[in-house]
């Protein structure tokens, strides 16, 4: 065997031996802590807000695992990827945000994210779900109280009909005439001409988040809010 040989095997060994320890660790998520200030999302994204201050008790009833410490920028990043970001505490808020979550875009992922929603508010009293996705015109807002179902609002502008309505209306969405395709008055012709229906945008659901816990637009201006959130994939 010659000298190139065999230091050839040897270059090998170490490189698989390195290799074996460090695969394990090559999925974990690495976060940035240096504080910051909050960070604005809600576009073209999901969302949850929980009524409680206790993330690690947020993460656990979710199921999330590999925690980590992450300011708001490097979190809010990671959520727009495929990431799970829990922010600090908003008011009396904790809000859940990140590509990971169900999509809340067709029956199957508006009843994942109804099952997470009555997980969260059988333990905290009240959790809400919030999507919205410009290009399709999709948005999306459900809220869950002691672990049941209390409103489910879904639209599809892109196929101009609603996925699931269930429930009665909140006071703030009683100052709007949402278009209903299940309703008896979509029946007529002319229904979509009415100038009194209103077509969900982005900015609604904004609206409504705001009105029943936080609108995540809006978090640019929070100068008051400290500490760390957490990120998981």
């Amino acid at each position: 065997m010659t000298k190139n040989t065999r230091m050839n095997k040897v270059l090998i060994t170490i490189w698989v031996i390195v290799f074996q320890v460090i695969t394990p660790f090559l999925g974990h998520i690495k976060a940035q802590t240096n504080p910051d200030t909050p960070v604005g999302f809600g576009y073209k994204i999901m969302w949850i807000a929980v009524k409680t201050d206790n993330q690690e008790l947020v993460a656990q009833t979710i199921g999330l695992k590999n925690t980590k410490p992450s300011n708001w920028k490097d979190g809010i990043e990671k959520a727009y990827e495929d990431a799970i970001f829990i922010t600090p505490q908003i008011d009396n808020w904790t809000l859940i945000v990140g590509m990971g979550l169900p999509t809340g875009d067709n029956k199957e992922s508006i009843n994942q994210a109804s099952d997470l929603l009555n997980r969260l508010s059988k333990q905290f009293g009240e959790a809400q779900f919030f999507c919205t996705h410009r290009v399709v015109e999709y948005h999306c807002w459900i809220k869950s109280t002691n672990g049941q179902i209390d409103r489910i609002y879904s639209y599809l502008g892109e196929r101009g009909e609603n996925i699931i309505i269930k429930g009665e209306p909140t006071e703030i969405e009683k100052n709007h005439k949402l278009v209903n395709t299940f309703s008896e008055e979509a029946k007529e012709d002319d229904y979509f001409n009415h100038v009194d229906l209103v077509f969900p945008d982005e900015q609604l659901v904004m609206t409504i988040a705001g009105n029943w816990s936080i609108d995540p637009t809006l978090l640019d201006n929070r100068k008051d809010i400290k500490g760390l959130g957490l990120i998981s994939k």
